[in-house]
């Protein structure tokens, strides 16, 4: 996680400016005095690969030098938690969440509950919500659902999370999105949100304003880059053509992410987690190329 002890004197006062006055984050970046920390890995990035052979897949992971995996579903269905987080535990490295099927949390919690306590994760996140839930009456039901649901993984030692994609951010009607009805009408103290840095930019051409207008929302962000113009994917839903024409490794696109970073502090992200839907192979390359560059970035 991000130190924040060492954000402090002019890098304060800078983030304060831009804050305050609207100046652009770039201007924040040039204090350069903070780095990302413990660096994770969605699975899902491997998926190919993990699932028949999790114990080389894993080690590779942890020699490229992750602090941590964010596990999914497909992790532990076709072995049990119990195993696949030995094996995760085993390789050196741990999982603080993973992704849970709306349906899993909404219909069958008591086995989303037990599946956390065997993971020993601290998050449980929700990563999609089918097209039938995409309605203002849609997002506000499973916001109420979130709230619930948020309030009995607080009680049983979980956090609850929503990761987003792009549609949450499509006009739906008189300039309201889900992802407006998701943030407003659940509670901040139980529910939280793993933004995804792609879709997120996809969508929106100013991310930090975006950050500023949710103060601690976001302790969770999926890392990864995009290269070319957005603008002719906007309000598309055509996601393999999206991420064919735009996906790239992290650190061979266009994605300012230290200008993001810099809002750390406002945002409330503490875990940065590399992933790549299509990841070209080598895999091993893939992933290392991102991490790289993810140490390397100073905000």
């Amino acid at each position: 996680m991000l130190s924040r002890r060492l954000f402090m004197g002019s890098a304060a006062a800078t983030l304060g400016l831009a804050a305050c006055s609207g100046g652009t984050p770039a201007d924040v970046t040039k204090v350069g005095i903070r780095k990302l920390g413990q660096i994770g890995l969605q699975t899902y990035t491997l998926r190919e690969i993990i699932e028949d052979d999790p114990v080389g897949t894993l080690k590779m992971i942890k020699d490229l030098g992750y602090d941590y995996v964010e596990l999914n579903g497909r992790n532990f269905s076709e072995r049990s938690a119990k195993d696949m987080i030995s094996m995760v535990k085993d390789a050196g490295l741990y999982s603080p969440a993973t992704h849970y099927s709306l349906e899993g949390v909404r219909d069958d919690f008591a086995k989303t509950v037990q599946d956390a306590q065997d993971l020993g994760v601290e998050y449980m996140i929700v990563p999609w919500i089918g097209e039938e839930g995409r309605s203002v009456e849609g997002y506000k039901s499973i916001a109420a659902m979130f709230n619930e649901r948020g309030r009995q993984a607080r009680e049983e030692g979980f956090k609850l999370a929503y990761h987003n994609h792009q549609f949450e951010f499509f006009d739906l009607g008189q300039g309201v999105t889900g992802m407006d009805i998701l943030l407003n009408e659940t509670d901040p103290e139980i529910v939280d949100f793993e933004l995804d840095l792609f879709w997120t930019r996809l969508e929106l051409d100013d991310v930090p304003s975006f950050l500023r207008a949710h103060p601690g929302r976001f302790k969770l962000a999926h890392v990864k880059d995009m290269k070319g113009n957005p603008k002719k994917w906007k309000n598309s839903v055509d996601f393999d053509g999206i991420k064919a024409d735009l996906m790239v490794n992290v650190g061979e696109g266009d994605i300012p992410f230290e200008s993001y970073f810099a809002l750390n502090d406002i945002s409330g992200m503490e875990y940065f987690i590399m992933e790549h839907d299509n990841p070209p192979k080598p895999f091993r390359g893939s992933i290392k190329q991102s991490i790289d560059a993810a140490r390397a970035m100073r905000f």
